[in-house]
């Protein structure tokens, strides 16, 4: 067997390991240290805080699932085919994210939600981006990585959207049963 045609798998199980430790912190973290982030971001604060004071558990697993699914539809076709390109290009973009959450921990300078499993995650991803690397043109994994960072950006603003209304039709859901 080829070593990408396991490694393809890492993919959608890395991604909702790390994800469940957003999915189970996010929410009481905010509510924990929404004082010290108003007060240390005062302006990023002033933005982030109210959409996320709109979205619940329930609607952050959502939009995890919608993500998941996604990851995990490329995983299939991608193992089917035999044509990785894309998939190297948003696993690239999701070990980036990896590291995005380590520079938000340093800003911040406490915990915060998917640090501690983008640490155990990150050295594995390094591993497969290493490998990949040695199976691919550069330029074809500089350009997916590209079109794949551009996928996960808009895909985050759609679903951080779609999150805003599965919560809102969560609350109206839960008032008819009553």
């Amino acid at each position: 067997m080829n070593d990408i045609k396991l490694m393809v798998w890492f993919f959608p199980i890395l991604f909702i390991f790390h994800d469940f430790e957003e999915i189970i912190f996010m929410q009481p973290w905010i509510s924990k240290n929404r004082r010290y982030l108003c007060e240390r971001f005062p302006m990023l604060s002033k933005r982030l805080l109210p959409h996320f004071d709109n979205i619940t558990t329930s609607s952050f697993a959502f939009g995890v699932a919608e993500e998941f699914i996604l990851i995990s539809i490329v995983t299939v076709v991608s193992y089917l085919t035999n044509w990785y390109n894309l998939w190297v290009g948003l696993f690239i973009a999701f070990t980036l994210h990896l590291v995005i959450h380590c520079f938000q921990t340093l800003i911040v300078r406490k915990y915060v939600p998917a640090i501690i499993t983008s640490i155990i995650c990150l050295p594995i991803c390094i591993y497969i981006i290493r490998h990949i690397v040695q199976l691919f043109q550069l330029s074809t994994v500089v350009f997916y990585s590209i079109l794949g960072f551009i996928i996960m950006v808009v895909n985050l603003c759609i679903i951080h959207k779609a999150m805003d209304i599965f919560s809102k039709w969560l609350t109206q859901y839960e008032q008819q049963s009553k």
